[in-house]
């Protein structure tokens, strides 16, 4: 690691790190509900009510899982660390930007059919990942990352981001003809993470 300059402070205890980053990623998932909670259900109408919010539950319910994958990687992040650099806090906040940006994409993909949301929604999950991917790559700098128990890890989140840039790249133009087919070619994600793994686990 660099050496530290003695005039300024140090950098938060990863403990911090994780508490607020753990608020942060609360606050963005519980505000992907919003949306739904101006919704009308009239009696009589429910089951036609409830229908026509289908892109608005499809919403929801990827984005939770999203913001809850990425929770779950970047705890898995910190766990290999064993400290909190410069480069690594600030790369942190630029994550946590786009976790925080999420609910706006999720709010626009709820209303339809929409060229424009699809290609939106896309930038900011290939934005999102790629960042996370950074804040790896920082700390990696920083000379903060365990080297036996991290430098696995960190080669299945190169190889893990590039799936899903590649993923959802394809949805991008395909938006332009379909927004439901480019919507749909975000599946290809999981065969290309499947992959990834297989091809991380031949290198080792």
């Amino acid at each position: 690691m660099a050496e530290e300059d003695p005039d300024r402070p140090p950098p938060p205890s990863l403990d911090r790190v994780q508490a607020f980053s753990d608020g942060v990623f609360a606050i963005a998932i519980t505000l992907l509900i919003l949306p739904l909670t101006e919704a009308q259900v009239r009696d009589g109408h429910v089951v036609e009510d409830l229908l026509a919010l289908q892109h608005q539950f499809l919403g929801l319910g990827l984005s939770f899982v999203v913001i809850g994958r990425f929770w779950l990687l970047h705890h898995e992040d910190l766990r290999r660390m064993t400290a909190a650099g410069r480069r690594m806090l600030v790369a942190n906040l630029v994550f946590l930007f786009f976790i925080v940006l999420l609910p706006f994409p999720t709010a626009l993909l709820g209303e339809g059919d929409s060229a424009a949301a699809t290609v939106i929604y896309a930038l900011t999950l290939i934005a999102t990942s790629s960042s996370g991917l950074a804040l790896w790559w920082s700390a990696e700098r920083d000379g903060v990352v365990d080297v036996e128990y991290g430098r696995g890890w960190g080669r299945r989140k190169y190889w893990a981001t590039g799936a899903v840039v590649l993923g959802f790249l394809p949805s991008l133009p395909l938006a332009i003809l379909s927004p439901s087919w480019a919507r749909i070619s975000w599946a290809l994600v999981i065969p290309l993470g499947m992959l990834a793994d297989c091809l991380e686990e031949r290198r080792r």
